[in-house]
């Protein structure tokens, strides 16, 4: 049986002269998320009407289109429609045939005529079709909450009909703006945060610090598997493995205690930064919350973020612990997260963490390391995982 989709785009409906790029992209994307869950062969696209239009001409399962096109970013809603010609008759019999097999007492029917050269309007469209539907199967009409709404559009040569509308997730197409160096720990803050930058069509990459072996590897594995887990979105990455139990080991020999969680991340933010311009990333990415712990402050962020000239980008500085947890429940998170495990940045906690650290305190006391060595060594020490 062959399938037709019908998807909509949003934000990209409003680009201008360039937005065939980011239709080109969308396209291109579509066809990655359906060949990653298994859809073979895939399907036909097409731009109609700022619409993508997916014809699948031979057997195709319907639950992995869906699901495959439940994850790209840049469609608002898709659904699986029927094709017709621009006939009034023939767009009345698709209707009666998708409502049939359907259990409801009341409906609407909503009509989006994009081609103007038909001969009716929205309006007569929806008159005729209601009409039909409540002789042919004696339905109540409820236009302002039916329990099942009927869609209708009408472009240049053919008309389509739904009744199942499906949200899509949204935002723009990955792979749009640009690439991100995305830190990446095992807890909820900093999934969730790249997930937010994917939304808004970066590409990212994972950098992870540990601390083997004062951590164990299930830590490390734990992040393999949130990253895995957010690639879904994008389709491919690399996740970095940056060993750190030395560098944190200088600190805390040579620097004062209050100051090592801040150090920590200063040292954090140089190896990111030189990642991030041999990998021609243009971007930080920080799971950082504001206020949520000792390191999160305005000065702490400051002080941290001084060290790298590249952009540092926290999507999650206005959110709440509740409303992280809710977002990582959403895209699948979650339950990789709550596992228990050890973080490099616990590993040698201070009982007293500065809260509003002063950056001529921290530059003074970083003058007892060899910054430059220190770098360099966990730099060359990197493992690079293709995901």
């Amino acid at each position: 049986m062959s399938l037709t989709y019908i998807c909509h785009y949003s934000e990209i409906g409003l680009k201008g002269k360039n937005r065939s790029v980011f239709e080109k992209q969308l396209m291109h994307n579509i066809k990655r998320a359906l060949r990653a869950n298994g859809c073979d062969p895939l399907p036909h696209l097409r731009i109609l009407d700022k619409r993508v239009l997916a014809s699948f001409h031979q057997p195709a399962q319907s639950d992995l289109i869906e699901k495959s096109l439940s994850d790209v970013f840049g469609l608002v809603h898709f659904a699986q429609v029927r094709q017709v010609d621009n006939d009034l008759e023939a767009i009345k019999e698709a209707c009666l045939a998708e409502l049939e097999p359907l259990s409801f007492d009341s409906f609407a029917i909503r009509t989006k005529r994009a081609n103007k050269r038909f001969a009716y309007t929205s309006n007569d469209v929806n008159v005729f079709l209601g009409a039909a539907v409540v002789e042919k199967m004696n339905k109540k009409v409820n236009l302002s909450a039916p329990d099942i709404t009927c869609f209708v559009e009408v472009l240049d040569h053919h008309s389509f009909v739904y009744a199942r509308k499906i949200p899509g997730a949204g935002g723009l197409p990955v792979g749009t703006s640009g690439k991100i160096m995305a830190l990446l720990s095992g807890g909820f803050d900093s999934p969730v945060a790249a997930y937010f930058a994917l939304k808004r069509g970066a590409t990212c990459e994972f950098i992870h610090f540990h601390s083997f072996p004062y951590t164990n590897k299930k830590s490390q594995e734990k992040v393999k598997e949130l990253a895995l887990q957010l690639n879904r979105y994008q389709f491919n990455a690399k996740l970095h493995l940056v060993p750190f139990a030395e560098t944190q080991e200088d600190i805390v020999l040579n620097c004062p205690d209050s100051l090592r969680v801040v150090l920590y991340r200063r040292f954090m933010m140089r190896l990111a930064e030189k990642l991030a311009r041999k990998n021609k990333a243009r971007a930080l990415l920080t799971g950082e919350s504001l206020g949520q712990v000792a390191s999160q402050t305005l000065a702490n962020m400051g002080v941290v973020e001084a060290v790298t000239s590249l952009p540092v980008l926290r999507p999650l500085v206005g959110l709440d612990k509740n409303e992280i947890i809710a977002k990582a429940r959403e895209i699948g998170t979650y339950d990789i997260s709550v596992r228990p495990h050890d973080d490099a940045c616990t590993r040698f906690m201070p009982k007293h963490p500065v809260i509003h650290a002063r950056l001529y305190e921290v530059e003074k006391a970083e003058q007892a390391l060899d910054i430059e060595a220190m770098v360099e060594r966990d730099f060359r020490n990197i493992e690079t995982l293709e995901l």
